[in-house]
């Protein structure tokens, strides 16, 4: 990008105040290299990975006809500019988003025009942008504003329902793909105590989102089809994207089981609990990811993330999306935490003697399962990643930090090797993301700080009254994406964590996944030339020789390190 935002915005001033209260292509100055530039920048590392806020072609068109608002162009440009390593950015990266952002915001508040009933996609797709922008910064309030408001205005549009013949083919499937991503948004911010979703699942009766170009046979289906049990087929393909919605919805209920139960709790060992229904929604889902993950290359012939399209990677982002959101729903469901906290408020007589211990064990299985797929995926070039991730991160090594103690020496030494491999993730994605600096902060507190936690919950009889108000705040905290989005946060006292407070980690050389797999992991394709894990195990041989460079494309010249997005692909 070659000018600072000072000359962009200052292009802007000459424009006169009614065309600032208009939604078309005059409320904008003629397209320049700054924001062609942010364009290409976003479609080819932020488009459908996994929010697909846009219809490329439809967009790329609205560009050469000069129709995209300011608000929107300022939106792009903010949202770009994480992943440019343009050396104007080096040092002011955040900075530099903010004020893009702030731009952008004015003109939505301040336009006669921007909040009344005029107002179309394009400010839904603006306020979006502008609430990852404040989520990812720490800005919580601001990021729940705009997504209560992008969701509102999208109801308003009556983006909910099927879009009706009036619009064209690509408008339908931007309408469609918005309105979605809107609603994995709104359940990924609300993996929360006390922050429940704005959208219903019984409001949203359009069909599953789809791709620009969707396979041969794809499904057309909704989400209550889809999840319907008298009606569940194996055989459908609703697309990768569309299984991502639908493991959003089982994760948004998950969390609502486990962190926001109503005063009626029940048993969650009961056939027919809540609890078991969503573990029976799960395993259909799982089943239905794994039919339905691409196959992008022969086994004999693997290939690069540069060499493959667009689609190709927009799939892949989906298919390591579905995965996660799948371990990470198993990991809530039986985070020791959690689990206690719910078995404490119900009659523990009739619970099968089994079936904490198995449930426990289940949940350490699935964390590290979470913990390889998404090592695994930034190792092999499937980048960015979304902050999201480092939330699903820190959940599943939470569950790790606790088996740190684990009686059995096997146990605890995989826990050592996988919380050392997230660590370095979280650092890693510090890079990127401020969140993730937050997060790798609240491990390394959380891990030193564990060991009496883990007595208590790991106990066949969980002693949750024992812990102390601090310990539960810890607990609390740590599975809480709200909390975790707080740089304010006060509950972790990062200044009082030394390094001769954390159990002794072993060695391992930089890069390096943990070499063991827990049970119940279903393959999955990368497709490219890396180690990738299947059926029960992964051979305690296989290693991922990725330089740091691989594994964190970030270049240096004296100075801090930076994200080299633009050559990320080409680096591998």
């Amino acid at each position: 990008m070659e000018r600072p935002i000072s000359r962009f915005v200052a292009s802007t001033k000459t424009i006169p105040d009614t065309a600032h209260q208009s939604n078309g292509p005059s409320a904008s100055p003629k397209p320049d290299k700054v924001f062609l530039e942010a364009c290409h920048i976003y479609f080819r590392h932020c488009h459908n990975k996994p929010y697909g806020f846009f219809s490329a072609r439809l967009f790329h068109q609205k560009v050469s006809r000069n129709e995209v608002p300011l608000y929107l162009r300022l939106a792009l440009i903010a949202s770009a500019t994480r992943y440019s390593s343009r050396s104007q950015w080096q040092e002011r990266k955040q900075s530099t988003i903010d004020s893009y952002a702030k731009c952008s915001w004015e003109l939505i508040m301040n336009s006669v025009h921007g909040l009344d009933d005029n107002a179309d996609v394009t400010v839904i797709q603006t306020l979006a942008l502008l609430a990852l922008i404040d989520a990812t910064a720490g800005r919580r309030r601001g990021a729940w504003v705009k997504i209560g408001m992008a969701v509102r205005i999208s109801q308003d549009l009556q983006m909910m329902l099927e879009p009706d013949s009036s619009f064209s083919d690509l408008e339908r499937d931007e309408r469609r793909n918005l309105f979605w991503s809107l609603y994995l948004l709104d359940r990924f911010v609300c993996c929360a105590f006390a922050r429940p979703p704005v959208l219903n699942d019984s409001d949203c009766r359009l069909n599953l989102p789809t791709y620009s170009e969707p396979e041969a046979g794809f499904t057309v289906t909704s989400l209550h089809e889809m999840l319907d049990e008298g009606t569940r087929d194996i055989s459908i393909r609703p697309g990768m994207f569309g299984i991502s919605i639908g493991l959003s919805s089982v994760l948004g209920r998950t969390v609502k089981c486990m962190m926001n139960e109503g005063p009626r709790a029940e048993a969650p060992w009961q056939p027919h609990s809540q609890y078991s229904a969503i573990y029976a929604d799960l395993e259909y889902l799982k089943e239905l990811a794994v039919k339905n993950g691409p196959v992008l290359a022969a086994p004999d012939q693997p290939r690069s993330p540069k060499t493959m399209p667009d689609p190709d990677r927009e799939q892949i982002a989906h298919m390591v999306l579905s995965h996660t959101l799948y371990h990470l729903s198993h990991c809530i469901l039986g985070h020791p935490y959690l689990l206690s906290l719910k078995i404490s408020k119900v009659s523990r007589a009739n619970m099968p003697a089994t079936w904490l211990e198995e449930t426990r064990t289940t949940c350490l299985a699935h964390a590290g399962a979470l913990i390889t797929i998404l090592v695994e995926a930034k190792a092999a070039g499937y980048m960015p990643v979304p902050s999201f991730y480092s939330y699903c991160i820190l959940v599943a090594s939470t569950v790790q930090g606790l088996y740190l103690y684990s009686e059995d020496v096997s146990t605890r030494e995989t826990s050592a090797e996988y919380l050392q491999t997230s660590l370095q993730y979280l650092g890693d994605m510090s890079e990127l993301w401020e969140n993730a600096h937050i997060m790798a902060s609240a491990l390394k507190s959380f891990t030193s700080q564990c060991a009496r936690c883990s007595d208590i919950l790991l106990h066949n009889e969980p002693r949750i009254e024992s812990l102390t108000p601090t310990e539960s705040a810890i607990l609390r905290s740590v599975v809480d994406y709200w909390e975790m989005m707080d740089p304010r946060k006060p509950v972790f006292d990062r200044t009082s964590v030394k390094p001769s407070d954390f159990p002794a980690l072993p060695v391992l050389s930089p890069g390096y996944i943990t070499p063991p797999s827990p049970s119940g992991v279903d393959s999955i394709t990368l497709g490219v030339n890396n180690p990738t894990f299947a059926g029960n195990a992964i051979d305690p041989d296989i290693v991922i020789p990725c330089t740091p460079r691989a594994l964190s494309p970030m270049i240096s010249d004296g100075g801090s390190p930076r994200w080299d997005w633009d050559n990320e692909l080409d680096g591998l």
